[in-house]
């Protein structure tokens, strides 16, 4: 009988964790957007595109991770933003990126 509510309770607070979108905050999520576009501009020998990056509010840590993650993998020359970091700003999950969007290929295109 113990053993049953404490399965119970291990797996509602399983559940819970699960359900709460994670957020990052700001000024942590400002650095690591930084920090990877400072190693896309120095593998590229170019600067910092302009205007910066700004987040204005604790974003999604998946869309921040994807964002970071397109920045990582831009080509050269570094002169925008890969298109997945407008994600940052959505309030809510967009949930998985649907299957006929080719991510590789999404994370390329810039915004300038």
């Amino acid at each position: 009988m113990k053993i049953s509510y404490l399965i119970t309770i291990i797996s509602l607070s399983l559940l819970i964790s699960c359900a709460a979108e994670d957020r990052v905050p700001t000024n942590e999520a400002q650095s690591q957007l930084y920090a990877a576009a400072k190693f896309a501009a120095d593998r590229c020998g170019t600067p910092i595109p302009e205007p910066y990056f700004l987040i204005l509010n604790e974003p999604i840590r998946r869309n921040l991770d994807l964002c970071t993650i397109s920045i990582t993998r831009t080509g050269c020359p570094f002169s925008g933003y890969p298109l997945p970091c407008a994600l940052i700003y959505l309030e809510n999950d967009p949930g998985d990126l649907p299957w006929y969007l080719n991510f590789n290929e999404l994370s390329k295109q810039q915004i300038k």
